[in-house]
This record gives C-alpha cells, structure tokens and sequence, in this order.
C-alpha cells in the first residue's frame, strides 16, 4: 500500500521531471545550415537530471526508465526524507538497491555502486564516473554508457585520473564522482539494423562527395564514375587525411588507450 501512495505522488509531479525538447535541425537564426546531417527524427522528452547529489542521503532505486538523450539508463531515486531525483545509474544497480549521496566520509556500507562522495574517500585504482572538473559544478565526464575513469594518483589535494579516452586529467579532491562504472555497458554492441533507426534518432543521409557537383563538392563534376583524389578534401577545401585538427599534437601522438578488462 505504501508503494501505491508513492506511485501517485510520483505520477502528480511527473511535469517536474520532465520537459518537451525542440530541435532546431542544425540551423541557426536565419534558417541556413550549419551542421550537415541533421532534421526530422521523433518527439523527444528531456529528462531533468541530478548532477549535484550533495543530500547527505540514503535513497532507493524506485524507477528505471530510458532517456531517449542519453545511452544510459536513468534511475528515479526515493530518498529517505520523501525527496524524488532522477540520476545516471550505475552498473549493477537494480530497482530497490540503496545509494548514498553525500559529503560524509564513507563506511564499509557505503562503497557500493552509485554512491556519489568526494573523491579524496576513495582509494587508489578505484573505477569512478559522473565527475566534476569544479567542485560544485556538477557532473560532465565519464556520463556515457559503460564508461569509468581510473584514479591513479593523489598529490596534494589533486587526484589524477584516466579517462576513457586515455587522457590523463588532475582534479580537486573536493570532486564529486560515482562509484563505479556507468549502466548500460552493453550499449557499443548494438546495432543499428535499419536505416530508419537514425531517421528517428534525428540524422538524414549523408550523400557521398563523389556524386555531386562540381559547385557543391571539391569532389564532384566528371563524366560518369571516378575514384576520388588521391588526397581527399573536405566540402571546405582542407584535407581531409594525414593532417591533425587537433592543437595538442604531442598529446594526440603519445596518449594511450585506456583498455578496461572485466
């Protein structure tokens, strides 16, 4: 009984969670395109997010739900003083699992996944997810589907830390960041299976350069079929292969890859 009274508290406040999106298909204010490859797709609903998670709570995983913006799941969260989030799940949760959230430091009963605490509490070679660059900032890295950093050091009150990607990156030990990997790890194994999967996602067909004009494409004009150049160019005029885009060249060269094994 008392599930069903909170199902309908829920089911009231639903407006407060989320909100209506609108795309604007890759034009600017006067209509032109700016990015290529963008338009139509579904209806799609914004799911408000906790980025912060600073309640010094316990809560329950009531509800999880999908965010069409998002690869990984979100969890509706009830915490003990009657208090609804939404947050970015964690591998291995499952609904009526406990998080904690909060500033105090963690017990034997608190370093389970998704508990979100600074990150001077946790130890060396800890897996973690959903950082701050600033304290107080809410969260902006490692908020992808199966994705997790690797604290490899602590200097001060700096932590350092692996990205996914391979980068290596200091923060404040004031940080908060989740334990454990993000849900849905699953996810880099699906496929598409179907053109009209995209379609709905919102990205149109990209028409190869080869087959357009001359005046639309440094590719284009001739008779019939041709290769393309040796050195292929991009619809600007720069080449498109064999040159860096990035200004960070030594780190591009010398980084990497974060290879997890599980």
């Amino acid at each position: 009984m008392n599930k069903l009274i909170i199902s309908y508290i829920y089911t009231k406040q639903l407006s407060k969670f989320k909100r209506g999106s609108f795309s604007k298909s890759g034009r600017n204010f006067r209509g032109s395109i700016c990015v290529f490859h963008r338009g139509s797709g579904l209806k799609r609903n914004y799911i408000f997010i906790d980025f912060f998670r600073r309640l010094n709570l316990s809560g329950q995983v009531f509800r999880i739900v999908h965010d069409a913006f998002r690869s990984a799941f979100v969890g509706l969260i009830l915490y003990n003083n009657g208090l609804f989030s939404n947050i970015i799940l964690t591998e291995g949760l499952r609904v009526g699992d406990y998080v904690y959230s909060g500033l105090s430091k963690l017990t034997e009963d608190h370093y389970l996944p998704g508990t979100a605490t600074h990150l001077s509490y946790y130890n060396l070679f800890t897996i973690v997810n959903n950082l701050e660059l600033l304290p107080s900032g809410g969260s902006k890295l490692s908020r992808a589907a199966g994705t997790g950093s690797l604290i490899i050091a602590k200097i001060g009150n700096l932590v350092s830390l692996k990205l996914k990607s391979g980068w290596i990156i200091y923060i404040l030990d004031k940080c908060f960041a989740n334990f454990g990997y993000t849900s849905n790890y699953d996810h880099v194994m699906e496929t598409i299976r179907k053109a009209g999967i995209n379609r709905n996602k919102g990205f149109r067909p990209t028409v190869r350069g080869i087959s357009m004009n001359p005046c639309d494409h440094p590719h284009g004009g001739g008779e019939g079929k041709k290769a393309h150049p040796r050195s292929p160019f991009t619809p600007w005029g720069k080449f498109a292969r064999f040159t860096h885009t990035k200004k960070k060249k030594n780190d591009v060269l010398n980084r990497k890859l974060f290879r997890i094994k599980r």
